[in-house]
């Protein structure tokens, strides 16, 4: 569960509040309206300036949170050097997942074919193929995603959507930031549109609307 009440982060986010036990949430609103800060605060990534944080009954910046999460942000770099195999074989280790984790997650996105080349040669959208395979692999419960669609390709998205449907089906829950309608509808299920660091609109996708 998250729970966020009165959350403030000075000149980027004012009186956020929300409660969520599982379901996937899209964060809306243009550039600097607070999206990316309201992920970094519930990745304990960054400090709040006050309010109450909790992720499964942890302040986020704990390491029962940062168990119970994924933070996967808008741009995440990897050693050029490294291989996929890798990369992937350091977040089994880190994360403490299995070696069928491993191959689940590289199976998600598609990497196989990729698994021995140097991360130096992987297009933009194959790097964000790994950064989630990577920070997805072994289900943690929370899943907090800034702009994961941004480089991917449409099969890229289709699997990304069958993936986090899977976590869904299993109780887990999604907040991820969001610009294109298509990813808004495939995504999450509610919406929050974030204006100036504060909360203007929430509802369901289906009704979303672009701002005019």
């Amino acid at each position: 569960m998250v729970e966020v009440v009165g959350l403030r982060k000075k000149g980027r986010l004012e009186g956020i509040s929300l409660r969520l036990e599982a379901g996937s949430l899209a964060l809306l609103g243009p550039n600097g309206a607070g999206k990316s800060t309201l992920l970094g605060l519930l990745a304990g990534r960054l400090k709040p300036d006050g309010g109450l944080v909790r992720l499964f009954g942890h302040d986020p910046r704990s390491l029962g949170a940062a168990r119970a999460r994924a933070y996967i942000p808008q741009h995440l770099a990897f050693p050029a050097t490294l291989r996929v195999e890798e990369v992937l074989e350091a977040a089994r280790r880190l994360k403490g997942a299995s070696s069928a984790d491993k191959d689940e997650a590289l199976e998600r996105m598609g990497l196989q074919a990729h698994y021995k080349r140097p991360v130096a040669q992987l297009s933009g959208g194959w790097r964000q193929r790994l950064a989630l395979a990577a920070g997805l692999m072994g289900y943690p419960p929370l899943w907090l995603l800034d702009e994961p669609s941004s480089a991917l390709d449409t099969e890229g998205l289709d699997r990304l959507q069958d993936w986090l449907s899977a976590h869904l089906t299993m109780g887990g829950l999604v907040i991820l930031s969001a610009h294109r309608q298509e990813e808004i509808s495939r995504l999450a299920e509610r919406f929050i549109r974030l204006e100036n660091g504060r909360v203007v609109e929430q509802g369901s996708v289906n009704h979303v609307q672009e701002p005019s």
